[in-house]
């Protein structure tokens, strides 16, 4: 198996990467998460790499890290699931929420994606909940917000104060981060006011 490789970026399409290395241009499958987080065009890059090889194709798929991975060959483990949903996946879904909803047996997150139906989504949590632990994933990461996208004493007064009129908590920690991206409200009856304008 290519464990790695290592070359210069030289077209980068969201999903697919060329990297060209000892003059030999390889085009790389990789997650929408992955390819953000490449340098620009022209840059050296690293990435840990599976080689899928099929009766009719052969393709070598790319990861920012280990723990990606991992997870890919794990998704790949569950009948029903190839590499091309498998990178869906990790594309709609960080590693830590899609860990997270294995962990806590949530289909709904899981079925969000498209190509995850119900069936898929409980053999994802059947067949991967026992080989992973319980993630430490960040309150904003548990809630779709992105990463270090983090709530102080008023955004979680306002929230909280969402979630006892009936708004499910994800939807109430979206509508503070719309309000606290236009304006910053110091006081949480003032926050709560705005939010709820655009829940």
């Amino acid at each position: 198996m290519i464990d790695y490789i290592t070359g210069k970026i030289i077209q980068n399409k969201s999903t697919e990467v060329v990297l060209e290395t000892n003059g030999i241009g390889y085009s790389v499958k990789v997650s929408l998460a992955t390819a953000k987080q490449l340098p620009d065009r022209g840059a050296v890059t690293t990435l840990k790499t599976y080689l899928h090889v099929r009766e009719n194709a052969v393709q070598l798929f790319g990861f920012a890290d280990e723990q990606e991975r991992e997870l890919f060959l794990g998704l790949l483990s569950i009948s029903g699931v190839g590499p091309k949903l498998a990178l869906t996946l990790l594309s709609g879904l960080s590693v830590e929420q899609i860990q997270d909803a294995i962990y806590r047996q949530d289909e709904k997150t899981l079925s969000s994606i498209s190509g995850v139906g119900k069936k898929t989504a409980q053999r994802l949590i059947v067949e991967l909940k026992d080989k992973i632990a319980q993630p430490k994933l960040s309150e904003a990461a548990r809630l779709g917000i992105p990463v270090g996208q983090e709530f102080g004493y008023v955004e979680k007064e306002a929230i909280l104060a969402l979630v006892s009129l009936g708004y499910s908590r994800g939807q109430s920690a979206r509508a503070v981060l719309k309000v606290q991206k236009k304006e910053s409200c110091k006081r949480s009856d003032e926050l709560i006011k705005k939010a709820l304008q655009i829940i």
